[in-house]
């Protein structure tokens, strides 16, 4: 069975929670992590991650130089996502360790805001072999995002994904199988997240196909993420060929090789006409 990460969390660093509890005089600048990030995706757009974690360390440099702590968590955070699209075990663990205990350094516990380093710090965790001490970072997780959020909000989809990977790790199927579902329940009824709706599918159908190989779900579910993959009212960018990307493996997997093929015929066109812009 090919190794499947599943869908990244997808929320975004929200600045406002903590520009208001910053102590003046303590730092000497700020670093523009709206910018920053920005500069990321288009990295990240053009396929090079590896890119976008020599630009976010430098720019952690800078915040440090600077004792910009909030900008610091702010780059922390996005360095989570990029060291698991390196493959970067010993810096993202390293980071998950650093940005959630800025969070509590910060005053933050309970926020939105901490609510996602925390999900982003367990799927690095869950990611890089420590399933079972994500747990804890996704309880807490939760508890942040059920404070905050209506329980439609868009970023439970994330979380309940996220979630489920690790239950799936952890060996209890029928968590993982709850929490896709769950995820699925969400964002089924929001426009614009057909492709996180269709990475969601797949990592039902290698669930399913990791326990039964001969399970029926396998292609029930592959179809379904193969026809958001082919909306056309889905945009071809970035975004759209990372997440075809990731599911190639699992379609060439279960012998669905023609959709496979497509799949990644269209990232490397995406991706192609990126890197030459």
């Amino acid at each position: 069975m090919p190794e499947y990460n599943g869908i990244e969390p997808s929320c975004p660093f929200d600045a406002s929670e903590y520009t208001s509890k910053t102590v003046p005089g303590t730092a000497a600048g700020r670093v523009d992590v709206r910018k920053i990030l920005a500069e990321a995706d288009v990295l990240y757009a053009k396929n090079d991650p590896a890119g976008a974690a020599k630009m976010l360390e430098e720019q952690l440099a800078a915040a440090e130089q600077l004792n910009d702590r909030e900008g610091k968590l702010g780059i922390l955070n996005e360095l989570l996502g990029c060291y698991r699209k390196t493959g970067d075990a010993e810096a993202g663990l390293r980071t998950a360790e650093d940005s959630t205990r800025l969070v509590s350094e910060l005053g933050m516990e309970g926020t939105v805001t901490a609510g996602t380093v925390f999900l982003n710090a367990a799927t690095t965790m869950r990611e890089f072999g420590r399933a079972e001490d994500a747990v804890r970072l996704y309880d807490t997780a939760a508890r942040a995002y059920s404070a905050n959020l209506d329980p439609g909000d868009y970023r439970f989809a994330g979380l309940y994904n996220n979630y489920a990977a690790c239950m799936e790790a952890c060996g209890d199927f029928g968590s993982a199988e709850d929490y896709y579902k769950r995820a699925l329940a969400v964002i089924s009824r929001l426009r614009g997240c057909e492709l996180e709706e269709a990475v969601t599918c797949v990592n039902l159908a290698c669930m399913y196909g990791d326990l039964d190989s001969e399970d029926g779900r396998i292609e029930e579910y592959l179809m379904r993420a193969k026809r958001l993959f082919d909306r056309e009212d889905v945009p071809r960018d970035g975004y759209y060929a990372f997440n075809a990307t990731k599911c190639v493996d699992a379609f060439s997997h279960f012998g669905f090789f023609r959709d496979a093929k497509e799949l990644r015929l269209r990232a490397e066109e995406i991706y192609g006409v990126l890197q030459k812009s």
